[in-house]
């Protein structure tokens, strides 16, 4: 399968490496991986093998059990993690404080993967939604879409992994459907049309932001203060 998206480095494909689902997309795609059995999480993998067999950089980010999980599907395919890290072939990343942090850390060794020689830099994401010691949920869905502007830096492709059977559907929807261009569901790889705009997502994010300062107790007051000028208006009205 061969899909179109949006990239930096125009008539540039990289092979995902996904087995029987395989695809190819651009260079600085950013990608929703929606995963339900353990069958379609080793596919995954397979997009790293296939870094790996390219000599492309792999990074691996996400929350503890799923990067090992990710680690262990390597080994079982034969590779020594243990030396491919210690050669810097392979990058492990987690969070970092907050989204910003986190995208920072990620832009920097994407950095010393091209100043080591990396042609094609390959990250497999897990995110670690409402887990201790990550950023809250509005901050990473911040991070998830300044993650598509930030990729068209870097010869990179990225994917994200959301596990369909365990993440509420708010973080489906938003969290994956809104912030990435490019989506794969079975065997299906295609363009988002639910995509939206970093800039007007980050804006949205932003506005909900305000209106949530806005107390409970504050909005009950206003309705209130509302309710009494209304009530002294028909007062004098019915004089």
């Amino acid at each position: 399968m061969k899909i179109m998206g949006t990239t930096s480095f125009p008539q540039t494909t990289v092979r995902l490496g996904l087995g029987a689902h395989d695809a190819f997309v651009h260079k600085c795609d950013h990608i929703a991986y929606f995963w339900e059995t353990e069958k379609e999480f080793a596919e995954a993998v397979g997009f790293i093998v296939e870094g790996l067999k390219n000599r492309d950089h792999c990074v691996i980010f996400g929350y503890e059990e799923a990067n090992q999980k990710v680690l262990k599907y390597l080994n079982g395919r034969g590779f020594n993690v243990a030396r491919l890290i210690a050669e810097t072939r392979v990058t492990v990343l987690s969070a970092a404080q907050d989204g910003d942090a986190t995208l920072a850390s990620i832009g920097a060794t994407f950095q010393e993967a091209l100043t080591k020689g990396a042609k094609l830099i390959r990250l497999l994401g897990n995110i670690g939604w409402n887990r201790p010691h990550w950023p809250a949920e509005n901050d990473i869905m911040a991070f998830e879409a300044k993650v598509t502007e930030a990729a068209c830096a870097f010869p990179c492709v990225v994917i994200c992994m959301y596990d369909v059977r365990a993440l509420p559907g708010h973080i489906i929807v938003r969290g994956g459907l809104e912030t990435h261009p490019v989506t794969i569901r079975g065997n299906v790889v295609r363009v988002n049309p639910y995509h939206i705009p970093p800039a007007e997502f980050l804006d949205r994010l932003q506005r909900e932001k305000r209106s949530k300062r806005t107390s409970p107790g504050k909005r009950l007051k206003a309705r209130k203060a509302t309710s009494t000028r209304r009530t002294k208006r028909k007062s004098v009205g019915n004089r």
